[in-house]
């Protein structure tokens, strides 16, 4: 993937896919933030299935998506300081970042301003194991 930094002073009307850096950051915080809302929902789950009886070692296992709860919402803020200070005068091409994500939703969010993720909507099929 070759994306690199350009001021954006340097930036032609061909360059309409270009995004301020704050911006992305600020895009990519809240999918963070998303992410970890589902996460601790998976969470509450876990605990209600834990209180029917599951083993120990399972439960200790569960610590794990705790861990990954914590580190998306970590990482969430950390973006969202990194798009408060981002210098306003650099952009990145959007485009080969987004190439090959899977997630449709996500692209179209990460493309648009003001997406918000619409969770309580009915998802596709899981892709498992």
């Amino acid at each position: 993937m070759s994306t690199s930094l350009r001021p954006a002073a340097l930036l032609t009307p061909e360059d309409a896919g270009d995004l301020p850096v704050g911006e992305l950051s600020r895009r990519l915080a809240a999918e963070l933030a998303a992410a970890a809302a589902i996460c601790r929902e998976c969470e509450v789950l876990a605990g209600d299935l834990a209180n029917d009886g599951v083993a120990i070692a399972n439960l200790t296992r569960l610590q794990a998506l705790d861990e990954l709860t914590q580190r998306l919402a970590g990482l969430s803020c950390v973006l969202e300081r990194i798009s408060e200070h981002a210098n306003g005068e650099w952009s990145l091409q959007l485009e080969p970042l987004l190439k090959g994500l899977g997630l449709a939703d996500l692209v179209v969010r990460l493309r648009t301003a003001n997406v918000e993720p619409a969770w309580d909507r009915q998802a596709g099929e899981p892709d498992l194991w």
